[in-house]
């Protein structure tokens, strides 16, 4: 293994996974650049010619995966040139990865002034490093030995989750994506979907949002899905009964469940505690396993065909169909007998 010093811990498992930009394509020819797209697994291998490491373990595993996973993940060579700059150039890098039978676009990045961007980009320790991500764009493997075993694994699993769509990045939030949240201190994750909705009752953009909500619960419930209303008082310091909650919700057309959040502090611990947010009203679609799914920043969303609600009616729909594609598909033979 050829390494590099490091500042950061090494690795962005959990994290979105940092752009391609900056990268030397090396004689593509009339093949698209490459890229990490969403909806695709990617399969990124970081490498420097004279690096033993790479030649010994790093290209034949790339290859034995290629081989069995072609066409259906995403896998791009990139040569990541940190030392050695005028041996590990791009034509020899072009060459090393012909050299194992691979036809694939080959990236060169780094130069003597700037050392492989991408590598520190990804807190690469070194070569031969591999880098796994997901279909939305998230790192799932970012490391030195990945085995074959181990990387069909990973291949694998991710190739059979489902696939839909996230909000835009800009609107905040996505960063949770992926990662595992701790439980939560109002009961451990249990259902196979969960989502929370942060609300209160002084809150318009809540009051147009929970119907909503509920209806997904209705749309959704026997398929495994659990809707959970979490009440936040404004200001924190308000006193009100989880009777007084359970009313103003039901005023809302909102029958989940409801808990209080009365300090706030699952509220800072998930949502506020982590960058600038623009509402509190946030909604966190999560996994049995406490995985974030889901997404949704606020303040409101709901579906509606008027063209000047067509935000809130995006936003709605992706979500539903994030419900949809994650939880189990309904049981044929059940919905054939209710017929």
């Amino acid at each position: 293994m050829q390494s590099v010093a490091q500042s950061e811990r090494s690795g962005i498992v959990s994290s979105p996974a940092p752009a391609l930009s900056g990268v030397q394509w090396i004689d593509l020819g009339d093949r698209p650049q490459p890229s990490i797209r969403h909806g695709e697994v990617t399969y990124l291998f970081f490498f420097q010619s004279w690096c033993p490491g790479c030649h010994s373990h790093g290209f034949p595993t790339l290859k034995a995966l290629q081989e069995q996973f072609n066409g259906r993940v995403n896998f791009i060579p990139i040569q990541t040139v940190f030392e050695g700059f005028g041996t590990n150039s791009p034509r020899r890098g072009v060459r090393d990865v012909e050299s194992f039978g691979l036809n694939l676009p080959v990236g060169h990045d780094g130069t003597q002034t700037a050392p492989s961007p991408l590598l520190r980009a990804y807190r690469g320790g070194g070569t031969p490093w591999t880098i796994i991500v997901d279909r939305q764009g998230i790192v799932q493997f970012n490391g030195f030995r990945l085995s074959v075993d181990q990387g069909k694994k990973i291949l694998t699993r991710l190739l059979r989750e489902p696939t839909y769509e996230l909000l835009p990045k800009k609107r905040g939030g996505q960063e949770l994506v992926g990662t595992t949240l701790s439980q939560p201190t109002f009961g451990p994750f249990s259902a196979p979907l969960t989502l929370y909705r942060w609300w209160t009752d002084t809150c318009p953009y809540c009051e147009a949002s929970l119907p909503a909500l509920d209806a997904l619960r209705a749309k959704y419930q026997d398929r495994g899905l659990r809707v959970v209303g979490v009440y936040h008082p404004k200001p924190p310091s308000k006193k009100i009964s989880l009777d007084q909650v359970q009313q103003q919700a039901a005023e809302r057309h909102f029958k989940g469940d409801v808990i209080i959040d009365g300090d706030w502090s699952q509220l800072r611990k998930w949502w506020l505690n982590d960058g600038e947010k623009r509402a509190t009203s946030v909604s966190i679609l999560v996994d049995a396993k406490g995985v974030v799914r889901f997404v949704h920043p606020g303040p409101v969303l709901f579906p509606s065909g008027d063209p000047k609600f067509a935000r809130e009616n995006r936003d709605f729909q992706l979500l539903d169909r994030a419900i949809d594609q994650l939880l189990p598909q309904p049981d044929s033979n059940a919905i054939a007998s209710q017929d």
